[in-house]
């Protein structure tokens, strides 16, 4: 009676542990996914295609920054892009200042670092703030880490560990501000060029 005893508790031991092996590596947001189901197939797809949008305009900024660099070589290193700048806007029924941008971090021409952000103060209760920071490693996307820091708190988590959904709805917000950011840096070329052709055409109007 004894020895079935022992090798039904040692069964269920090695069981459990194949449950705790057969789950390392799965995120949070795996638990309640049904991988099978048409449903979550449709979800990773419509990830992997905004991964492969994401490379391609990953691709198309630094090709645009190699240009930039020569008209601004000050931006080599990095390019920080402003967005939006609302210094007055009712949030929440407060009175409240909002900044948003996207940060380029380059090494050897490469993106190594891509920061999207948003900056939220009162501007009569300064000290209620709050920050949302996306820090993107472009080898790896979904491993990117998301921040929010509040005047009374701070939360961390990454994009892999969160629900499908929400990680389509992040990968979107990434790839429209790729976007937006290589239509202003072909602005700023225009510009740059622009102002340069002006102050030569001035300088040999002799």
């Amino acid at each position: 009676m004894n020895y079935t005893i022992k090798t039904l508790l040692l069964t269920l031991i090695l069981s459990l542990s194949g449950v705790v092996h057969a789950q390392e590596g799965v995120s949070e947001s795996d638990i309640f996914v049904d991988r099978e189901s048409k449903y979550t197939k449709s979800l990773l797809r419509i990830i992997d295609d905004l991964k492969k949008t994401i490379e391609i305009r990953l691709e198309d900024i630094e090709k645009k920054h190699s240009q930039l660099v020569m008209l601004r070589p000050e931006y080599k290193n990095k390019h920080t892009i402003i967005t939006e700048d609302i210094p007055f806007t009712i949030d929440e029924g407060y009175d409240s200042n909002l900044l948003r941008y996207i940060s380029f971090k380059y090494e050897s021409s490469k993106i190594k670092e891509i920061e999207i952000g948003s900056r939220k103060k009162r501007i009569h209760y300064e000290f209620a703030f709050e920050n949302k920071t996306m820090i993107i490693d472009p080898s790896d996307i979904l491993k990117t880490n998301v921040i929010l820091t509040r005047f009374d708190e701070e939360k961390r988590t990454s994009l892999n560990s969160i629900s499908l959904d929400n990680q389509i709805r992040a990968l979107r917000l990434v790839e429209s501000s790729l976007r937006n950011a290589f239509y202003r840096m072909d602005v700023m070329i225009v510009l740059i060029k622009e102002r340069r052709d002006r102050e030569n055409e001035y300088q040999i109007d002799i």
